[in-house]
Formats: C-alpha cells, structure tokens, sequence
C-alpha cells in the first residue's frame, strides 16, 4: 500500500510537481504578506510612538512655562507691595487657589530666610535656606530658575521652580518659589496624565544629567539613565527611535524627543510584542481569503493531471504490450487530444509492425561487442552453453595486452580503442569459422577452439602472439600479449573449469616477464 502511494509515474509527478510550487507560491506569498504586515505595523508603532513622544516633550515643556509664568505673576505681585511674611502668606495662598501644579510653594526674602509657605507643614517658616539648591535660587536674581531634581531635608525627590522678587525701587528682595514632589502627586503627572497602556508601554522624563524626573514606577525617579543610549541622545538635544533589550531579553521600541525649555528629554517605551500583537490576526486573515483560490487551484490541478496523463497511460499499457497483436486495434481508439500524445500514437502505429524486426535485431547486437565486433560475455554464455551441451573436447586460450594502461595513459583512450580493435581484427584473422573469439573485458581476449588438442592450441597462441609481436600499430612502441592455454577435458571436469585454468596460465605469463604463452597445469 505504501510503495502504490508512493511510486512515480507521469500522474504524481505532475500532481507533486504541481503541488509543490503552488505550495512554494502560497507560502511565498504568505512570508511576504506576513514580512510586509510585520514591518508596516513596527513602522506604524514607530511613527506613532515618535509623535507620542514628541507630544509629551511639549505638553513638558508647556507646563514649565506655565508654572514659570504663575511665578512671575506672583512675583510681580509682591513686587507691588512690600515682600513682608502677612503678605506673602495670602499672596501664596491666592497662588494655590489658582492652581494645582506645586505641591508647596513658598516666599524667601533677600537673605534666605522663608517668610511664608503653604501648606506651611512642608517648609519651616522663619528658618534659613540651607540646601545647595536653594542657594543657587538665592543668587540667580535675575532670571527663572528650575533646579535639577534633589532631596530635602525630609527625604523627598522634588523640583523646584523659583522666580526673583524686586521692591519697587528695584532692589532684589528674594523669590517665590515651587516644589515638585516627583514620587507624589504632582502638577506634572496631571499634566502628562498617565498613559500607561496595558500592553507595557509607558514613558518617563529625565533632567539634564540623566537623572529620572517623572517615571510610573515611583521608585525609578531619581535614578540615573545617562548610560542608556536613548537618553544619551535625547539630552544632545536629538529626536528619533531606536530600539533597546530589556533586562528580561524582550525587545523595545525606544522613541525620544527633547524638552527645549530645559535640556530635558521624554522616552516612550512600547514593547515590540505589544505593537506586532495584531500581526497574528491579520496573518490569518490574509490565510483565509487565499485559501479558497488555494482549494480550487489543487482541483484544477487534479484535473489536469488526469486529463493530460490518461492518453498517455493507454498508450504506455499498449507499448508495454507490443508483442500481442491485440493491441494493434487498441491503439486506434486512443484519444491524443494533445500534441504529444497525438505524436505518441502515430509512432506506435508506424513502429508496431517492425517490433519484431527490431527486437531480433537488438537481440544479435546484444551478444556483439560494440567496439570490437567480436562476442561479449552474453554471446560467450551462450556459445559456452552449447558446446558445453554437445560434450566435444574444447582448447581455451586466453590473452590480455602487455601495459595496455600505460597505451590510455599516453596517447589517450581513443588510440586505445583502435588498437584493441586492430587487435580483435587480426584475432579473427587467426581463428577458423567454427572458432569462438569473444572479448571479455577492457584488453582480456578468449579464444574457444572446439576439437583442438593440447599441441594445436599450443601453436595457436604462440602464431597469435608473434603475428600481435610483429604488427605496427598507429603508436611508436610494439604491442604485445600474455597468453594462456589449457584444454578441455584435460585441465577441468568442465569447460569452466578450463577457463579457470586458462586464467592462471595468464597470469603466470605475465608474472614471468609477459609477451609468452603459458599452459596450465594438468
């Protein structure tokens, strides 16, 4: 059953070949449907991550400006009246009626001393600014500062946005000042919302120095990121996309995008997976609308094959058969619908006649040598069967050409082939009608000479090998031959035997310095 399914004729290998290259054309087609799917949606998630990115760097950006601008109008107020602790305090606490975006805000006079602060829980009233940071505020007198994220007192990350008072005189009296609290609610993740999808994608903010501002995971904030090359890229001031490993072996989509007003960058990071996750589904929805063109394309097929292979099956069964004479009519209702098979069942018409003819003749071309015309080993056989049949005294003489290689090797194997066939001819020359000269190999010869003795066989080799001795051939040197008798029924039971025996007399010769003949053994 498994060898039936499997076995080539004309049909499977139609069918199988058909086959293959609509299954090659419909994966191909598939690989590319799914390569182009694949790479439209990373470009896709790219562009839309890129201009995500870009959107959260100026919404960054827009609120620094905001909030610098809620300080300078403050600031302004203050300016108008006299920057004293009871009019700062209802100064602040207008500012934070206003607006949401400071966790604390506070008033500083000229000497660092906090006047006011609201709430006032989150800043000592009355002591002195003793951070690095607020000593930067104090001596910027002339511009908005916003400090790079730091520490207080009380532990917390936090950024402060600070902008110079002046008495209405112009001398500097201080600043009004803003904090940030980066791992709490803050004026900054309202303005930046969330957007943290539940594919993994999220975005953080770092400073100029790497340091992480805003990050949904409250524990990375504050964390240095300068090593990452995306950041690294964002804080030259440059926007693009790469794509970065996590520290789990996933791949991400990094886009990045600069905070002018600061030197600050956005990262948007959004998993690969997460943006090829539909690739799935249009793969498959790409898979079945071919796959009905699929299904009738392997009907057609199987209905060509069929068509095309049956005329061709009839005419295969009838030339199989060319022998019975039955097949003669059958041949006439074979229908060649097509050119070859119409070109098929002409020929076998014309050829059916001669079968026979041919089959006798290819029957005597198959017990003659091609290159010698002398026997081969299947004309041997059968001259061997019938002398072995009549029962009559055969002498055997078997010879080979001395260094027949070395003739190949030297002047190449078509001059080889000429002197093996010049060597037949004189072969035939030497033997009777009833003599059986056959060749038995590349430059190995036999001789059967029926009703011959001993001495005969003898005289034989050796007229053969002097006439071989003496002939020039189309090469400069001589051409000689080993040769080996032995008789039947003296040397074996049986003809075989003899030529066994023959044999070794060769190749005795040729061990004792060839050009000789030898006789076997009794």
């Amino acid at each position: 059953m498994f060898s039936r399914l499997f076995r080539i004729d004309l049909a499977r290998l139609i069918l199988w070949m058909c086959l293959f290259f609509v299954f090659l054309a419909l994966g191909n087609s598939l690989y590319a449907a799914y390569r182009v799917q694949h790479d439209l949606l990373l470009q896709n998630s790219r562009e839309g991550n890129g201009v995500f990115a870009e959107k959260l760097a100026q919404v960054a950006d827009a609120f620094f400006r905001s909030s610098s601008n809620i300080l300078r109008a403050s600031a302004l107020d203050l300016s108008d009246a006299r920057l004293e602790a009871e009019a700062a305090r209802a100064e602040l606490e207008q500012l934070v009626g206003v607006t949401q975006v400071f966790n604390t805000v506070m008033a500083v006079d000229a000497s660092g001393t906090i006047l006011a602060a609201v709430p006032p829980h989150d800043a000592r009233v009355g002591t002195a600014l003793r951070t690095p940071e607020g000593r930067e505020l104090l001596e910027a007198r002339e511009k908005t500062v916003i400090t790079d994220p730091f520490k207080n007192e009380a532990g917390q990350w936090i950024v402060m946005l600070a902008h110079p008072t002046f008495s209405s005189d112009g001398a500097y009296t201080g600043f009004i000042a803003g904090q940030i609290h980066l791992r709490h609610g803050n004026g900054l993740q309202t303005a930046l919302g969330e957007h943290r999808y539940r594919d993994g994608s999220y975005f953080y903010v770092v400073d100029d120095e790497g340091k992480v501002i805003h990050h949904p995971m409250m524990q990375a904030i504050g964390a240095s990121y300068q090593d990452q090359p995306a950041v690294a890229a964002v804080l030259r001031g440059e926007r693009g996309t790469t794509v970065a490993t996590h520290p789990d072996g996933t791949e991400q989509l990094v886009n990045y995008a600069p905070v002018e007003l600061l030197g600050w960058g956005v990262v948007s990071v959004r998993p690969t997976q997460a943006a090829l996750s539909s690739l799935g589904e249009l793969f498959w929805r790409t898979f079945s609308f071919t796959l009905p063109v699929f299904v009738l394309s392997l009907l057609g097929i199987w209905w060509l094959t069929r068509l095309i292979t049956r005329p061709l099956k009839e005419l295969a069964d009838v030339a199989a058969n060319l022998d019975n004479r039955d097949n003669f009519s059958r041949i006439r209702f074979v229908r060649g619908w097509y050119y070859e098979a119409a070109l098929l069942r002409k020929g076998l018409l014309r050829g059916f006649s001669a079968v026979g003819l041919r089959l006798r003749r290819l029957h005597r071309e198959g017990a003659t040598d091609l290159l010698t015309g002398l026997m081969n080993r299947r004309g041997l056989n059968t001259a061997l069967q019938e002398l072995r049949d009549s029962g009559r005294n055969v002498a055997a003489v078997v010879f080979d050409v001395d260094f027949f290689k070395s003739v190949n090797d030297t002047h190449g194997h078509a001059v080889g082939d000429d002197v093996l066939k010049a060597i037949a001819a004189v072969s035939q020359d030497h033997a009777r009608v009833e003599d059986v000269v056959a060749r038995t190999g590349g430059e190995e010869f036999l001789v059967l000479l029926p009703d011959t003795g001993l001495e005969s066989a003898l005289r034989f080799a050796e007229r053969l090998r002097h006439t071989i001795e003496r002939t020039r051939f189309s090469i400069p040197e001589p051409i000689t031959i080993s040769l080996g008798v032995a008789c039947y029924p003296d040397h074996g039971a049986d003809i075989m035997r003899v030529l066994m025996a023959a044999d070794d007399a060769l190749y005795e010769a040729k061990s004792k310095g060839r050009n000789r003949v030898y006789v076997a053994k009794p």
